[in-house]
């Protein structure tokens, strides 16, 4: 379950890209742009999108302990930048003579990264400029593991300082210090008592009366008939 929190977050930013690929030109493409206009609906979205990504999804990842949704941010800014890193060397292939299918088919698949990767971000730049806006997907990366390690290295400490001063052995410390000088000067003005010593005393218990014994007068006098 833990991990279809990834797929969910990789796929949504892959869908939200390919919808503005799907119905708006290209601002962004690999070595240069190409300029435009945009709407105020596109700039609307491009926003809703920088904060979606930049600040909502980390943010609640981190308090939520959703590492998955962190990963997943960070799985889409590693695709976005994998044009970049292998790209430069592609061009010299692509350049000579002995230029092959395949490297022309992986060529056309990373500018189509790129530039969906760079899409959602292009009704920024009236805001930001070219340079920075371009660098955004780049940096999704780096940004929301370092809100998702900050945040668990802050709960850390928080935690374990909550822990330190509602710690009992301590609070007993403190006060047996803070009261060691009071109970001291309590004990001493305190009146000792005073055991009187009785010598020469008994007590006796009550006796009680015996009933007297009866005896016959006569003790024969019983057995007169017999034989």
């Amino acid at each position: 379950m833990r991990r279809d929190y990834f797929t969910c977050v990789f796929l949504l930013c892959i869908c939200i890209s390919l919808f503005y690929v799907c119905f708006l030109p290209l601002y962004f493409v690999y070595g240069g742009t190409v300029p435009r206009t945009f709407s105020w609906i596109e700039m609307l979205s491009s926003w809703i999108f920088l904060l979606l990504v930049f600040v909502v999804l980390p943010a609640y990842a981190a308090k939520k302990k959703k590492f998955w949704i962190t990963a997943g941010l960070a799985a889409y800014g590693i695709l976005a930048s994998i044009p970049v890193w292998i790209m430069p060397s592609l061009v010299d292939k692509l350049a000579g003579e002995d230029a092959s299918i395949i490297a022309v088919a992986e060529a056309y698949v990373l500018r189509f990264i790129y530039g969906m990767a760079e899409a959602p971000f292009a009704a920024i730049t009236p805001v930001f400029g070219d340079s920075f806006a371009e660098a955004l997907p780049r940096r999704i990366m780096p940004v929301v593991l370092i809100i998702h390690c900050g945040t668990q290295i802050f709960r850390f400490y928080r935690k374990a300082y909550i822990a330190e001063q509602r710690d009992p052995l301590k609070e007993l410390d403190t006060t047996s210090r803070e009261n060691s000088g009071k109970i001291a000067g309590a004990v001493n003005n305190v009146r000792q008592p005073v055991m009187q010593e009785v010598i020469g005393t008994v007590i006796s218990a009550p006796e009680r009366p015996q009933a007297p014994v009866r005896i016959p007068a006569n003790p024969g006098a019983t057995n007169s008939d017999r034989p």
